[in-house]
């Protein structure tokens, strides 16, 4: 059996890898032999993550479709054009049981060859509203895995199924770790020790939430340890800037900066996160961990506002707009999940509440089953 996996991004990546985990689980249950795994996309991403799992990395050219002028906007669709043409000769030479697609615009011209060569296309959407490519890809899957229920509105319902999403093993706690996580935060961490606030950028980290974090640093490392995620691109950057900040600062060793290390641990210490909506909403719920969400101002469909909203009505977090991010409202906020004891509580029930388990295993076993039928 053959598998491929296509997207591009961060947030598309990582819920790949986590259904070829539960995919390599599921051929051996199954003793399925000669699995083979391919990723295919503009970039590797994590390429010790995928020599991990033992997936092929086969690269694709391809191109944005931008909202805002840019003079690579010229040069894209020719991109898009030619990663057409590579995938579809790629395809054909591998001839894949199977694709799983998460989207992005590295995936179109693999989902396009896929489509001509007649080969099944399984997709996931991770967002409240889906994006352009996933709507286009949506027409020619053969099943579809949403991580909203309210997203399932844009698709085929006969072929859509509200999964959740998928998350590496590595990432979620059992449950013994977090109710063990809230009587630290409620008990010792309340008296002895200062509360952790994570503060999450993506693996890029955000300019915004940097910047504003910076400015608040001060009088943040008063009330609370900070462990901030600030992208391997900003990194120095940080370094020098946080360097001068807290030069005489009594608290400068509560605050901890990394570029984009593995996040388990991060989440296992941390009591409340500031992020932006996109899929480490999900990893955040599982732990259990009240957040303040800073969606995007722009982005595809509007779906990190809508993304930022669904988790607030549930009530797991509390929205701050980014035309609303100043160094008075962000504190304010952090003080008052932090110091209200019976609104964590809600806050953080909401989150175990609403996250939805088992996302991975049941894509991996439906993605097994469609390239059995289809070998």
């Amino acid at each position: 059996m053959k598998i491929v996996f296509t997207g591009a991004g961060g947030g598309h990546f990582y819920p790949l890898i986590a259904v070829a985990e539960k995919i390599k689980e599921e051929v051996q249950i199954q003793q399925i032999f000669e699995a083979e795994m391919f990723f295919f996309s503009d970039k590797p991403y994590n390429q010790p993550l995928l020599d991990k799992y033992n997936i092929k990395f086969e690269k694709i050219p391809a191109g944005k479709l931008r909202l805002y002028f840019s003079i690579e906007n010229f040069f894209d669709p020719l991109k898009a054009v030619v990663g057409f043409f590579v995938a579809l000769y790629k395809l054909f030479s591998i001839y894949p049981d199977v694709i799983f697609t998460k989207g992005g615009y590295a995936s179109l011209p693999v989902v396009f060859a896929a489509k001509i060569l007649f080969i099944p296309i399984f997709l996931h959407e991770s967002d409240s509203a889906p994006g352009r490519t996933n709507l286009i890809s949506a027409k020619s899957a053969k099943r579809i895995a949403i991580s909203y229920p309210s997203v399932a509105k844009y698709f085929d319902q006969k072929k859509t199924a509200y999964t959740g999403q998928p998350i590496l093993e590595e990432y979620l706690p059992t449950r013994e770790i977090v109710e063990k996580k809230y009587i630290n935060f409620i008990n010792d961490k309340a008296r002895k020790e200062k509360p952790i606030l994570l503060v999450l950028g993506g693996s890029q980290g955000s300019e915004n939430i940097n910047n504003m974090i910076l400015e608040s640093l001060k009088d943040l490392l008063v009330k609370y340890k900070v462990v901030h995620q600030v992208g391997e691109n900003n990194f120095e950057k940080i370094k020098i800037a946080s360097e001068i900040i807290l030069k005489d600062d009594p608290n400068k060793e509560s605050y901890i900066y990394f570029g984009s290390s593995d996040l388990r641990r991060y989440f296992e210490e941390s009591d409340i996160c500031i992020t932006r909506a996109g899929s480490t909403l999900f990893e955040i719920s599982s732990w259990g961990i009240p957040s303040i969400i800073i969606p995007i101002a722009i982005s595809n469909n509007d779906h990190q506002r809508l993304n930022a909203y669904t988790f607030e009505k549930a009530g797991c977090g509390v929205v701050l707009e980014e035309i609303n991010l100043k160094k008075n409202i962000l504190i304010n906020m952090v003080d008052s999940i932090l110091t209200d004891k019976d609104r964590y509580q809600s806050m953080r029930t909401n989150n175990l509440n609403s996250f939805k388990s088992g996302a991975a295993e049941i894509i991996a076993k439906e993605i097994v089953k469609i390239g059995l039928s289809h070998n």
